[in-house]
């Protein structure tokens, strides 16, 4: 599972908690049994970036022509933040921490420009 959890992107760190392991071990038994995303990257014949691409990725490209995109559905924030807090607890639930704890930060800046707004 920590593994599995580590090569999905999860951090050495939180890892370390989640599971209650040493963090040199994990370390350790990454390198020696080759799953370190470096060795990956290697195996899958990937290139790390370092600073960013030259071309923007495909999902953002799209936003350089928001004129021809259609109005996104309206939604209360207040129910924005909410399914973003329960959307984070099931990606914790499915051993995603980075991406809940990314998705959790999303809806504490939608929540404060809500309450900014009201106020």
């Amino acid at each position: 599972m920590v593994r599995q959890a580590y090569i999905a992107g999860e951090s050495a760190p939180s890892l370390v908690r989640r599971f209650d392991v040493g963090y040199a071990n994990l370390r350790r038994r990454a390198r020696i049994e080759g799953w370190t995303r470096k060795q990956i990257a290697e195996t899958l014949d990937l290139k790390p970036l370092r600073g960013g691409a030259d071309d923007p990725r495909p999902a953002l490209m799209v936003l350089a022509d928001l004129d021809g995109l259609p109005e996104p559905p309206a939604i209360a924030p207040r129910e924005a933040v909410a399914r973003a807090v329960r959307r984070a607890a099931w990606l914790v639930s499915e051993g995603k921490a980075n991406e809940a704890s990314l998705l959790l930060r999303a809806a504490e800046a939608l929540n404060k420009l809500a309450w900014a707004a009201k106020g």
